[in-house]
């Protein structure tokens, strides 16, 4: 006989969910300000009163055995009965007149009472749901008393129902752990050092440890870190997280599983696109009243969710959309609902860390067991700081007093108190443009509090207001501060920068290591980090996980002959240096461009660097192309065709290190023939940076080097990472600036690097480059 073990508020969300995509999805209640509510009302129990109480109710059904499991919130003593007590937060109006209990949480209150009833033998029971709102704990009871019969045909009704859904997702899991059993690798050969970063990581997911991978291109690591870690899973409750930055990156992934499931492999693979990018209509609107796709929501999404389950096995953003749109119910949160039942999920690492769109079912509670592969892995401490920073422009209030200026009650005077904290600052902007504070200005924080209240209640108000979409941009924004302020401590500065006509108002955090590893530590079945460019390691482990973790060093497959890398230490690129360096610059591309016809990249510092250089390569005799700030996606895409087709003349491409061109893209062939590096990558010396630097020399003694050294080499190495991209690729690196001829540069090359050779004024670039050439020549 199997076993089944139900949870009780799954069964209840997914049988009775109902009705429109509210207020409180979009606004996303987390578990801590739940708790929060929850602990205040039931602060309020009395001594004979129980909080927290788990339950569990076990029951043969056909051929299975059943364990359904719960927690109530409480069981009350009330006029000698005992009262089964269920709490809800809500950012909805419960005052109102057409407010009634959810049929949900209705349900989940039944399925506990019908436990409790048959378990202590009553013929009938007294529940009560109690609503808090979360703007001012505000709460209003709903009682009902129920006969054990009435109890006993809804359970029996609902479970009927239930298990035919169970029974489907127990079957796939008898087939996925078959079919992991039996999943082989799908190529001949192993690559050098694939064998060896799949047996740790695999280790790595079983030891639910933390693993750095430094992993270079073409060694295989998507396909060898996914199949590690499916072979490791053993449990229905684990879930891979593949998580990246880049839509290459998931290309990627999403083709390895693909490819494993041509083989035996059955499992279910989701891919979650942001909800702006996914989204149908021309412009987000998340308002039922508004978007078709969000009314009635509820009502379909079972239905939608069967549908694609019993039917496709690789959910990309393309699958999810035509799923989405046949049964009318948002993308985004459509996809949110799938990753239920995913067993690989690939998406970006804010559906992990940042606490504002983390999945909270999956990383505030222990109902499942995450394994998170983390690609690109260099760039998660600039992410993470983001991820638990919050900036307020006065703009952003301007915007909110516009677009709630016929709300009632009103808004515009609280609005108007946080402007007025805005103006303040104006005076001391005006000798400075960035003010920098150790701590919280909290009048500041308690004005965005009562703001923050006053909205809720005019939203509840005013549940049909026709620019709700627009005051929850200014909503999430006060949010997002008043969540970072509670973090605020040593590791962040509070910032009010003037930027052209605006002022900006920010909770910075400089290191969130301390909230990666606890989430890791407290929700992660194994994680590992890997990306070609981990080094030095320690800097890495030291600003993602406090210094804890496995470290494994892959040597690159390619050989190190078919990059000839020259450095040219009669160049300096420091900024005030950079103006003398324009011309020598220029000669060192025409020596590129005459060596040979091919396709080359000059990866640049800045725009302002890129363009002074491009203002005299007139004469050049090369098809120029130009990186420019607000480039996109699909310009990009434009360009990278032309590095694909022959040409009669050299193609030159002015790139900025860091941006779209130098990472996460690949120039296979005779795409890409040798790239210039221009300076050492440091990042702009400013105010924010230099805040980094003190807190880095503080904490750990290492100022200059976490904030600008260790970051602007990691991009050069990107960038140069682009030459040699298979087995076949040859090509140069050129980097030009003396500081690479140093000691403190040369330590962070990567041993690949090994064999590079210095140009001096005895020699000739344009020699060495036809030298070089010649050997690959057909």
């Amino acid at each position: 006989m199997s076993s089944f073990r139900i949870a009780v508020r799954e069964m209840a969300e997914y049988l009775y969910q109902s009705g429109d995509l509210s207020a409180d999805t979009f606004q996303n209640v987390s578990l801590i300000e739940g708790t929060r509510a929850h602990q205040y009302v039931q602060h309020q129990y009395s001594k004979d009163d129980q909080a927290e109480v788990q339950i569990l109710f076990s029951m043969p059904f056909e051929s299975h055995e059943i364990t359904i499991s719960g927690r109530m919130d409480g069981i009350l003593k009330r006029d000698g009965e005992r009262l089964i007590h269920e709490i809800k937060s809500t950012r909805q109006n419960i005052f109102s007149d057409d407010f009634i209990p959810h049929q949900a949480h209705v349900a989940q209150l039944k399925f506990y009472l019908y436990m409790v009833a048959q378990n202590d033998d009553l013929a009938e029971i007294w529940g009560r749901i109690t609503y808090i709102q979360l703007s001012d704990y505000q709460m209003r009871d709903f009682d009902e008393i129920y006969r054990l019969e009435d109890l006993e045909e809804f359970f029996n009704t609902s479970l009927n129902i239930y298990m035919k859904w169970l029974n489907q997702l127990y079957a796939h899991h008898e087939s996925k752990m078959k079919s992991l059993e039996e999943m082989v690798f799908p190529f001949d050969q192993f690559r050098r050092g694939q064998r060896e970063m799949m047996t740790a990581v695999y280790q790595t997911m079983k030891d639910q440890d933390i693993l750095y991978t430094i992993a270079p291109t073409g060694i295989g690591k998507t396909m060898a870190s996914l199949f590690s870690s499916l072979k490791a899973i053993n449990s229905p409750e684990q879930k891979i997280f593949y998580l990246t930055a880049k839509t290459e990156g998931k290309k990627i992934a999403l083709e390895s599983l693909d490819m494993l499931h041509e083989g035996t492999l059955q499992t279910k693979t989701l891919e979650l696109t942001s909800k702006d990018s996914i989204c149908f209509l021309d412009k987000r609107e998340c308002d039922p009243n508004v978007c078709p796709f969000a009314k009635g929501f509820f009502d379909r999404l079972r239905e939608a969710s069967e549908d694609i389950f019993n039917h496709e096995t690789l959910m990309t953003r393309a699958v999810i959309e035509t799923y989405a749109k046949k049964h009318q119910v948002c993308p985004f949160e459509f996809s949110l609902y799938v990753s239920y039942f995913a067993d690989v999920i690939i998406c970006d690492y804010n559906y992990v860390f940042d606490p504002r769109a983390h999945l909270i079912r999956y990383f505030e509670t222990n109902d499942y067991q995450p394994m998170l592969l983390i690609d690109e892995a260099h760039n998660m401490i600039s992410r993470s700081r983001d991820m638990f920073s919050a900036a307020l422009k006065k703009s952003d209030l301007i915007q909110l007093r516009k677009s709630g200026s016929k709300l009632k009650p009103s808004i515009r005077n609280a609005v108007n108190q946080v402007i007025q904290t805005y103006d303040l600052y104006q005076f001391s902007l005006s000798e400075s443009t960035f003010l920098a504070y150790d701590s919280l200005n909290e009048e500041f924080f308690n004005q965005l509090s009562v703001l923050l209240k006053k909205i809720d209640r005019a939203l509840k108000e005013n549940p049909n207001y026709s620019r709700k979409s627009e005051v929850f941009d200014g909503y999430f924004l006060i949010l997002g501060m008043l969540k970072m302020s509670e973090r605020f401590g040593s590791h962040y500065k509070f910032n009010v920068e003037a930027i052209d006509d605006d002022i900006k108002i920010s909770c910075r955090c400089l290191d969130a290591s301390r909230y990666l590893k606890e989430i890791i530590d407290n929700s992660c079945y194994g994680t590992v980090f890997f990306s070609a460019t981990l080094q030095p390691i320690n800097y890495y482990k030291t600003l993602l996980t406090q210094g804890v973790g496995e470290t494994m060093l892959i040597k690159s497959p390619f050989d190190d002959h078919r990059l000839k890398l020259i450095i040219d230490p009669t160049i300096s690129t420091r900024y005030q240096d950079r103006n003398n360096s324009i011309d020598q610059i220029v000669s060192r591309i025409k020596d590129v461009v005459s060596a040979k016809v091919g396709n080359y990249i000059v990866f640049f510092p800045s725009y302002q660097y890129l363009e002074m250089v491009r203002e005299k390569l007139i004469d050049l005799d090369a098809d120029i192309i130009t990186q420019t700030k607000d480039m996109s996606f699909m310009m990009r895409d434009l360009i990278m065709e032309r590095f694909s087709k022959i040409h009669d003349q050299s193609l030159l491409a002015l790139f900025v290190m860091g941006g779209m061109f130098s990472e996460g893209i690949d120039y296979l062939g005779d795409m890409l023939h040798g790239v210039i590096i221009v300076g050492v990558g440091l990042p702009m010396i400013n105010e924010e940076n230099e805040q980094l630097k003190t807190y880095y020399q503080d904490t750990f003694n290492q100022g200059f080097q976490y904030a600008y050294q260790y970051p602007g080499m990691n991009k050069v190495i990107q960038a140069v990472g682009r030459v040699i991209r298979s087995h076949e690729d040859y090509g140069f690196a050129l980097l030009i600036d003396d500081r690479f001829n140093q000691k403190y540069y040369k330590e962070l090359f990567p041993i690949e690097w090994k064999n590079y050779e210095r140009l001096t004024h005895k020699k000739s670039l344009k020699t060495m480059l036809k030298t070089f050439f010649l050997l690959f020549s057909k």
